[in-house]
């Protein structure tokens, strides 16, 4: 049985335990919902600073969370954060003896970090900066331009690693108001996992969180463009990143486990895939093709991509929207299905046993108020059908949901052309 349990303390702080018997190791982390989906232009890539801000104890004004690190690091504990389109994470995996340490170094990042040292804030901001520099002078940014495509330059479309100029003119004053509104109890939930006990648990956490003042986060709804777009940068160098991208559903959507099955299906890394097949195998137009499905609360992005030489681009597009028309029109085969059950079941139960990587899973889902329980994800996966995965296909793969997205195009007029479905 998959034991979890779910509360909260009286100032709106949620709370996710799951006890995994016999392991050695603890993770604990904090999910914020704070991400680039929330953020206006004007703040574009502040979530992804304050982020580093937080955790990094040389940046802030605070004796004590240096102490804190600087004890976790020296007891083996491994550490990082992370931001996301809808939150922003800091997690801690380490010896069991050492999860009282982790928790309080949490609470020092949920509500005591808030004044930094100028000259490192500055410094932050440098590195910060560097890693937008080569985020985008690398075909690593074709998802976040694919979601840019299909949902416009706002809500799940805004890119997370943010505008280097805001980045660059940033605040502390910026950032202090930025926690100050997304960093309140409701709006955050702590997970922990590993061979522990509720109520020891439960009791650690009330002493170091039950003081965090009970302040009401102000949301606005999402917006998103009407349709899908295009997004062409013509870039520099010999090759070019292509994505056809549709619109997806939400996590918690019905449709999302047979999303992600055609998604694997049609783009998977593996030589079985459809698109692999067909560009790589038959063709040779490419070396790196692959799919990739991302879900978010309301709404969700899908994409198949390929790397190739620019003088192949329009044929490997023409090819990778032949594939997907096809699909559309006559569905996958029964074997294809089986295949990709086995490789989801697999791919989950294989999470469960990286405990960082299960953590993540369990907050994830915890940010998007979704309880996760592995036996419901399995039994899901097994229940998925032929009928399931070709309703996919006729409802996703389709003009009017779909978006496009394209680094290092010479003939961009062109190649917009060769992608018809």
């Amino acid at each position: 049985m998959y034991d979890v349990l779910n509360a909260y303390l009286e100032n709106g702080l949620k709370i996710i335990l799951h006890k995994i018997p016999e392991v050695k190791t603890v993770s604990c982390g904090l999910w914020v919902k704070q991400g680039s989906s929330y953020e206006s232009d004007e703040f574009n890539g502040l979530s992804h600073l304050a982020e580093h801000l937080l955790m990094n104890a040389e940046d802030v004004v605070n004796e004590q969370y240096k102490y804190l690190i600087a004890e976790i690091t020296d007891n083996g504990v491994m550490y990082n954060a992370a931001t996301t389109k809808e939150y922003t994470c800091f997690h801690f995996t380490g010896l069991a003896n050492t999860l009282e340490t982790c928790i309080c170094a949490l609470a020092h990042i949920a509500m005591k970090n808030r004044n930094f040292e100028d000259e490192n804030f500055e410094n932050e901001k440098k590195v910060v900066l560097q890693e937008a520099t080569g985020f985008y002078s690398s075909f690593q940014q074709i998802k976040e331009r694919t979601s840019q495509a299909l949902w416009g330059n706002m809500g799940t479309g805004k890119i997370i690693m943010g505008n280097m100029n805001n980045i660059r003119e940033a605040t502390p004053d910026q950032i202090k108001g930025l926690v100050r509104r997304a960093y309140v109890p409701e709006n955050t939930s702590i997970v922990i996992i590993g061979n522990i006990e509720y109520m020891h648990v439960l009791e650690l956490i009330e002493r170091e969180f039950s003081c965090w003042e009970d302040v009401k986060k102000e949301t606005e709804e999402e917006a998103v463009d009407s349709t899908p777009g295009i997004y062409i940068n013509k870039g520099s160098g010999v090759s070019t990143v292509l994505s056809i991208g549709f619109r997806s559903p939400g996590y918690d959507d019905q449709r999302r486990l047979p999303t992600e099955m055609m998604v694997r299906i049609l783009g998977g890394g593996g030589f079985q895939s459809r698109i692999v097949k067909e560009i790589r195998t038959k063709r040779g137009l490419a070396y790196t093709v692959g799919g990739f499905a991302s879900f978010y609360r309301k709404r969700g992005t899908l994409g198949f991509t390929v790397v190739c030489d620019k003088q192949k681009s329009i044929e490997a597009a023409k090819a990778m929207s032949q594939v997907l028309a096809e699909t559309r029109i006559n569905g996958f085969l029964e074997e294809e299905i089986i295949r990709e059950k086995k490789v989801m079941e697999t791919n989950m139960l294989l999470s469960v046993d990286n405990m960082t990587e299960h953590l993540r899973y369990i907050g994830k889902c915890g940010a998007m108020d979704i309880n996760f329980y592995i036996e419901n994800e399995i039994r899901a996966i097994k229940k998925i059908s032929k009928a399931d995965v070709d309703r996919a296909a006729r409802q996703l793969l389709v003009e009017n949901n779909m978006g496009f997205a394209a680094i290092g195009a010479d003939d961009a007029e062109k190649l917009v052309d060769a992608v018809e479905i």
